[in-house]
């Protein structure tokens, strides 16, 4: 089916990616990015000092901070990027997943469903 095969090859690819806040808050831990124009996305309390939210990202390298209790911070457990002149950010690769290879022979009841099947999905990794 047409659907299985994305229209434009430049559309962006976005993968479901976890991030991970692992410092404690005393209320409230948002995640901020530059693929969405910096907008502030709400993370969740697992317990402990653990935040996290599972968000799509487009596929590429993209640089982020973490927003604590109102204030904006970097994490010591991810790369950063900058200097202190400049203003330091996170910064993360996002990996697209594998993408599906069309049967080679498009006359093969099945074919594509067996292309898709025995692909694992190995587009979401946990960074903490």
């Amino acid at each position: 089916s047409a659907a299985a095969y994305p229209a434009d090859e430049d559309e962006e690819i976005m993968v479901k990616t976890e991030f991970v806040w692992a410092d404690g808050a005393e209320n409230d831990v948002k995640l901020s990015g530059a693929w969405n124009g910096w907008m502030p996305v709400q993370m969740y309390h697992e317990g402990g000092g653990i935040w996290s939210v599972i968000t799509p990202v487009p596929a590429g390298t993209h640089e982020f901070k973490f927003i604590v209790d109102g204030e904006w911070t970097t994490s010591s457990r991810h790369p950063t990027v900058g200097d202190a002149a400049t203003g330091l950010d996170n910064i993360r690769v996002i990996r697209a997943p594998a993408k599906y290879e069309a049967p080679e022979d498009k006359g093969e009841p099945g074919a594509e469903a067996a292309a898709t099947t025995n692909k694992k999905a190995t587009a979401c990794c946990v960074i903490a």
